[in-house]
């Protein structure tokens, strides 16, 4: 089980590590702060530009399908949904098919921002990992794309 130290001994741990992930609660902050000081100017932050992201990609959307797409709770949802249309890059339209609904749909603000959020994620990046060799760069994205 667990090895342990005999009466009057130190055990030596430099070779323990249980705790392998307890560094990546701290590089996600850094990478969130990040994100928020680069996209602060055009009034977004890490929870919001992924909804912009998603509807470039995704096309119109429903806000019940934009909430099963990103799997984050209803209510913050809503919460960024209405920042972004007040900020003019989301529109909301009745929805046609359902006249109880509507559809988000990116603004013109909103389409234009798109590159600009895509470039900003690229130096953040980069920016997070520049301290790796590209071979680095490589294997940590594999692993982390298999979490």
């Amino acid at each position: 089980m667990f090895a342990q130290a005999k009466k009057g001994e130190v055990m030596d741990n430099t070779n323990i590590n249980n705790d392998v992930l307890k560094n990546l609660p701290s590089v996600s902050r850094r990478y969130l702060k990040l994100i928020d000081q680069k996209l602060a100017t055009y009034q977004l932050s890490s929870s919001t530009y992924y909804y912009i992201i998603k509807l470039y990609e995704f096309g119109d959307l429903t806000q019940d399908k934009l909430v099963r797409l990103t799997g984050l709770n209803p209510s913050n949802v809503t919460r960024a949904i209405q920042k972004l249309i007040f900020l003019d890059y989301i529109k909301k339209i009745q929805n046609p098919e359902d006249g109880r609904g509507f559809i988000l749909s990116l603004g013109v603000k909103g389409k234009q921002i798109y590159p600009i959020i895509q470039s900003t994620l690229l130096q953040v990046n980069d920016e997070l990992l520049g301290s790796l060799t590209s071979t680095e760069k490589e294997q940590f994205i594999t692993s982390i794309n298999k979490l």
